[in-house]
């Protein structure tokens, strides 16, 4: 027998019938409806649903940007978005009332109004709003259709709100609001399904983590008693021992300065929220002055598990210690967490180009990719070679022959001059080519 997942559902009214229309077609679903003409409670309703429900489904992005701050971070969340099938159903309402030439849009991608345009063979012109559709902007999306009116008097108004609607109304303005058909439902639900499965197997996954103590042989001094080494020692492993339970985990030493543990992957995202915080790496400095790097492995094996948490503490060490790095199932590099903006790279680099180019320039494609993964965190896309000497821990002379030979190999490009001062020399500003440029 499966289990249900229990599906917080919020919305309006109007669409009550429909949802549940479309949630009758899943019976591994059971939906909790929460539904309101007045959008403020949609914060209300994700509040008390929030701890109840394996994920969250809005109406529409309107609903969803109203509480989002208020849905968790480890409990998914969806919502239907605007897309052909309901445009397709408010451009036959439209012409039944009005024959215009020409629609002002707000709330759906330009690429699904070109879609059913050469569907439909229509030659209407169209002007979009441009930005984010929310509760804030009512009154600039209202003038912006308003503005459009009064260019082109024929002009017809499809709108994503329901306010907008009224509001136009009001004015006499011929308009359809925009509303998600039964199928655009159906499709959501379908991915929200899809989704929820895949992070419940991906939480149950078992991931392995390496932790290694860096300055071991450092902080054991010479006038240290013995002990007082066995009291270090044993303070270090009941700290690790606690992060271990913290992760409801499984902790083993392999030796005196390194330890396993094995937990699972959804604990693990709960506790560091999302990768972004690891305070064992700092505590341990703190309170016992001991540098710890670690290596976390996500695998569908235990074996491949295992494997990558070796390769991740290697990652971690050549950051320098103190750090932590994961590499996931498909062997791409995340980290370092507790970093504002961690390093994404691939651990083995299958693009054909930037191998063929590595070999010409006596570089591995890996070291390449993670190089510029350095840059981009750095500095955006720009960096001197003076600059590029720094992230790398290298001398100028050293980052010059870089930069010379990624020159050559049409890795990067010059796109300007930085004057550092009067009398110092000129420096050359780089930019990253991306793939499609350096195959040029």
């Amino acid at each position: 027998m499966k289990t249900e997942i229990k599906v917080g559902v919020i919305g309006p009214l109007w669409i009550r019938d429909s949802l549940i229309r479309c949630f009758d077609l899943f019976p591994t679903i059971q939906p909790i409806f929460r539904l309101s003409d007045k959008i403020e409670e949609a914060k209300d309703f994700t509040v008390e649903l929030r701890e109840k429900v394996d994920c969250l489904f809005y109406s529409g992005r309107i609903p969803y940007l109203v509480a989002k701050e208020e849905v968790p971070h480890d409990i998914p969340a969806f919502y239907i978005p605007l897309k052909g099938s309901g445009l397709y159903q408010a451009l036959y309402k439209l012409k039944r009332k009005h024959n215009f030439s020409s629609i002002s849009f707000d709330g759906i991608p330009n690429e699904y109004i070109e879609i059913v345009k050469s569907n439909l063979e229509e030659t209407f012109t169209y002007s979009n709003f441009e930005g984010v559709i929310s509760m804030e902007n009512l009154r600039d999306v209202v003038n912006f259709h308003l503005n459009n009116i009064e260019k082109d008097s024929s002009t017809v108004v499809v709108t994503s709100l329901k306010l907008v609607s009224e509001t136009l109304n009001q004015k006499n303005i011929i308009n359809e609001w925009l509303k998600p058909a039964e199928e655009d439902i159906i499709v959501a639900i379908e991915r929200m399904l899809l989704g929820t499965n895949q992070r419940q197997q991906k939480e149950m996954q078992i991931i392995f983590g390496r932790i290694f103590i860096e300055n071991s042989s450092a902080i054991m001094n010479e006038f240290m008693t013995e002990q007082q080494v066995q009291k270090r020692n044993h303070d270090t492993y009941r700290m690790l021992l606690h992060f271990a339970e913290q992760m409801s985990g499984y902790l083993t030493a392999l030796s005196s300065t390194e330890y396993l543990f094995v937990t699972n992957r959804g604990i693990f995202e709960r506790i560091t929220e999302g990768y972004k915080s690891l305070p064992i790496l700092n505590e341990v400095k703190k309170k016992l002055g001991v540098h710890l790097s670690i290596g976390i492995g996500f695998g569908f094996t235990a074996l491949e598990a295992g494997s990558h948490s070796r390769v991740a503490l290697v990652q971690a060490q050549e950051n320098g210690g103190s750090s932590c790095f994961i590499v996931r199932e498909d062997r791409s590099v995340f980290g370092p967490i507790d970093l504002i903006a961690p390093l994404k790279y691939p651990l083995a680099v299958t693009d054909q180009l930037l191998i063929s180019k590595a070999e010409t320039i006596g570089m591995s494609a890996a070291n390449i990719e993670k190089t510029m993964a350095l840059i981009k965190r750095k500095k955006k896309n720009e960096f001197t070679a003076h600059e590029l000497a720094t992230v790398l821990g290298i001398t100028p002379r050293s980052a010059h022959r870089i930069v010379q030979s990624w020159l050559d190999a049409k890795l990067i490009e010059v796109i300007g001059i930085e004057k550092i001062s009067r009398r110092g020399r000129p420096r050359q500003v780089f930019s990253l080519l991306n793939k499609e440029e350096s195959n040029v």
